[in-house]
């Protein structure tokens, strides 16, 4: 047997990958249990100045590391981080998977893209207010009825804005999809807007 560099996890000597943290084993990992016996008992653990663990025989094991192994991680977790991109479903992996550093970027990711499409969707409804008050529209009666029809520049502004809402789209397609493939890549133009996920940085070390 044999003990995995990372974690200290003992792990069988035809493996490729420690079970534990999924480190790879791309070297032998000095076994301590050979070796002249410590007072008949087994040595069950990496020796600490190759003194005793407390007087028991057993030397005390190394302490397993709580954050995994970055291959590990994005394994267990591209299934759910793209839900970061859905609006507010970001909260899902947000509360879900504190410990994922994997699932944290692109929760920071999807919480900017979230915000940013909040605000512009708030300027975009007062922008609209004012053009509509400068720019009136008219009344137009058919034999169907009387119809309010906006000004051409009213029309203008919605098909600039309607583009906004189509890029806001195509950037959550873009995370979704580097979310789900396993990468860790920032969103162009917001991806570094710094002011969400700074906020989500002080959250989670908090946790």
């Amino acid at each position: 047997m044999a003990f995995c560099k990372n974690c200290g996890q003992q792990i069988s000597d035809n493996v490729s990958f420690c079970p534990a943290c999924g480190t790879p084993v791309t070297e032998q990992t000095p076994n301590f249990n050979t070796g002249a016996p410590n007072n008949g008992a087994p040595n069950n653990g990496v020796p600490y100045n190759g003194a005793p663990n407390n007087g028991n025989n057993y030397y005390a094991p190394p302490v397993q590391p709580q954050i995994m192994n970055t291959d590990a991680d994005v394994q267990a977790n591209k299934s759910i981080a793209w839900l970061s991109y859905l609006g507010i479903l970001f909260l899902i992996p947000m509360f879900t998977r504190k410990n994922s550093p994997f699932c944290q970027f692109h929760v920071k990711q999807g919480a900017t893209l979230f915000a940013c499409s909040i605000a512009y969707t708030i300027a975009t409804e007062i922008i609209k207010a004012i053009i509509k008050a400068i720019f009136p529209g008219h009344l137009v009666t058919t034999y169907f009825g009387t119809y309010y029809t906006p000004s051409v520049v009213s029309n203008i502004f919605s098909v600039i804005f309607s583009l906004g809402s189509i890029a806001i789209f195509v950037l959550a397609i873009i995370g979704i999809v580097n979310s789900a493939s396993g990468k860790v890549k920032e969103l162009p133009i917001i991806g570094k807007i710094p002011f969400i996920a700074d906020l989500l940085d002080k959250y989670f070390s908090k946790q």
